[in-house]
């Protein structure tokens, strides 16, 4: 019954393999031949017919070279066709030697024991058994050849028997061995493509991870940092776009910190700025590992998220405390306030007259005072939008000016009509109110003109946006602008201290930040610097 090809176990052996087999067999025809014609063994070699044996060794040596020229230049391999007659041409040439050299007592039918190895190894199932009885018929057949037509002595076939047994017993021995070698590569193989799949997980998962990851060595080179550190470090330092590699002394604020946690590891870190205008951060070190090959995890936080939630812990501590103290305060402030407006109805004098009105503006200043602390403890969550904010902007200076005098004069400058924000359209009001009253104010103290620039651009480090807030007032002195966000910290004698304080912390709700920079009386300004509209996003409110 002929073998099915669906019958058939192949394997392709590895490219190493055949490559050493087919340096095998050509060193071995090319070793024959040359040891016929240098005479050595000339009482085995080609014995009892010359002109075969050097025919068969030449033109077996001539394949060999062929198969060796085809695995140069053919990478793909070969397959199984061009194997099988490989491994046929191997044993028709060594038959043909051993009949030319007398037979099984030349001893060159042992040569079929590693052709028929090499088959069990590179083919499977039936194939390698198939080779087995092939090389088995070809040892029985050039024996009998020898006796029929030389005269020999018939005990030569027991030898050709034993033989051919060991051919099965070596294909059989190669089979399992080989099968083995198959089901410990093919498991080693899925241990390895699984091993693979999670480390691309895990990479997947750092990589997008919120929480900034570095890891450095103990020469402070960073060996690995996710895309949300590089965002949080700023994008690039020094002109240089942050990666592995590169030290961690180009982040002196970070490296400070690594600093101080090598040197005091059981003390909290504070937090930093990587730069003057990024967020504030905390960064949190393990060691990895110890000896020569140490190395430090870092782990980067936005105290952003951090902040608002301490912000509602506050608010929640604060709205108890006002909601309890309000009433008592306006009462008598009430009153007050009436009893004043009733006396300067009455006929008085120019120093009574003067007193009532700073009665009367010390009540409206104290009762601005528990409108804002109202205002910030009674907070609700903020509602989050994408807004565009060039638009937004232009929408917000119209419903202003629509309700102040003509003169006042807000001009906006954009770098980028596409820039997209995440925040509360109402908190962004306050805030800008806020701001543009405060700098409207001093412009117009300064140089007599309600006069104010906002102006959209994108940090050029982490890409993130920002608004910058310019007026022509006078700036804020170094010693003030350290306090200039405390709460009733104010420079005015009309302002209730709590202005920039809530715009803050409204700021703070939304994942934003606010600062202050004066370092030059043209660069004065105040910065609102916003978050990635595609990180940092609180869950939805169902």
């Amino acid at each position: 019954m002929p073998l099915q090809v669906d019958q058939i176990e192949t394997s392709t052996a590895p490219d190493v393999l055949l490559k050493a087999y087919a340096y095998y067999r050509t060193i071995l025809a090319a070793l024959l031949l040359i040891m016929y014609l240098s005479g050595i063994a000339f009482k085995i070699l080609g014995s009892e017919d010359h002109q075969l044996f050097l025919t068969t060794t030449s033109a077996y040596t001539s394949l060999c070279l062929l198969t060796l020229l085809y695995f140069r230049f053919n990478q793909s391999g070969p397959g199984i066709q061009l194997l099988f007659f490989m491994l046929l041409t191997d044993m028709v040439a060594i038959t043909l030697m051993m009949h030319a050299s007398g037979g099984l007592e030349s001893g060159l039918g042992f040569l079929m024991l590693g052709i028929v190895a090499a088959g069990s190894i590179f083919v499977a199932g039936r194939l390698s058994l198939l080779l087995a009885a092939i090389a088995s018929i070809f040892v029985m057949t050039e024996t009998l050849t020898t006796i029929l037509l030389q005269g020999r002595s018939q005990e030569s076939i027991f030898p050709a028997g034993i033989l051919g047994i060991l051919l099965f017993i070596t294909a059989l021995i190669f089979q399992i061995l080989t099968q083995r070698i198959r089901i410990a590569q093919s498991i080693a193989s899925k241990k390895a493509t699984e091993s693979a799949q999670h480390q691309q997980l895990n990479e997947s998962i750092v990589k997008r991870m919120h929480t900034g990851i570095v890891v450095v060595d103990s020469n402070d080179n960073i060996q690995l940092i996710n895309s949300s550190a590089v965002q949080l470090l700023g994008g690039q330092q020094l002109g240089k776009p942050l990666g592995t590699n590169q030290t961690l002394r180009l982040i002196p604020p970070l490296f400070k910190q690594l600093e101080r946690w090598r040197t005091y590891p059981w003390l909290r870190t504070p937090t930093f700025k990587a730069t003057p205008s990024a967020q504030e951060l905390q960064a949190n070190f393990t060691s990895l590992h110890r000896g020569a090959a140490k190395q430090t995890l870092i782990f980067l936080e936005d105290t952003r998220t951090l902040a608002q939630h301490a912000q509602q812990l506050k608010l929640s501590s604060l709205g108890r405390l006002t909601g309890s103290i309000a009433h008592e305060i306006r009462n008598p402030l009430g009153a007050i306030s009436h009893a004043s407006q009733l006396l300067s109805e009455q006929p008085s004098s120019e120093s009574q007259t003067k007193l009532l009105d700073i009665i009367y503006r010390h009540c409206n200043r104290v009762n601005q005072i528990v409108d804002n602390v109202l205002q910030l403890s009674g907070q609700k969550p903020p509602a989050f939008q994408k807004l565009w904010l060039s638009q937004w902007l232009k929408k917000f200076r119209l419903e202003y000016l629509d309700g102040h005098q003509s003169l006042t004069v807000m001009e906006i400058e954009s770098d980028d009509k596409d820039t997209q924000i995440f925040f509360d359209p109402i908190h962004l009001t306050r805030i800008l109110t806020n701001l543009v009253d405060n700098g409207m104010r001093f412009s117009n103290q300064e140089v007599s003109q309600h006069w104010i620039k906002l102006v959209i651009s994108k940090d050029s480090n982490s890409n993130l946006p920002f608004l910058d807030v310019y007026d022509k007032g006078p700036g804020i002195s170094k010693n003030d602008q350290e306090h200039i966000f405390e709460p009733f910290f104010t420079t005015s004698h009309e302002g209730s201290g709590l202005g920039l304080y809530l715009a803050k912390e409204l700021c703070e709700v939304n994942y934003a930040s606010l600062n202050y920079f004066g370092d030059s009386p043209e660069n004065r300004h105040f910065r609102l610097g916003f978050s990635h509209t595609d990180r940092l996003l609180p869950r939805a409110s169902s």
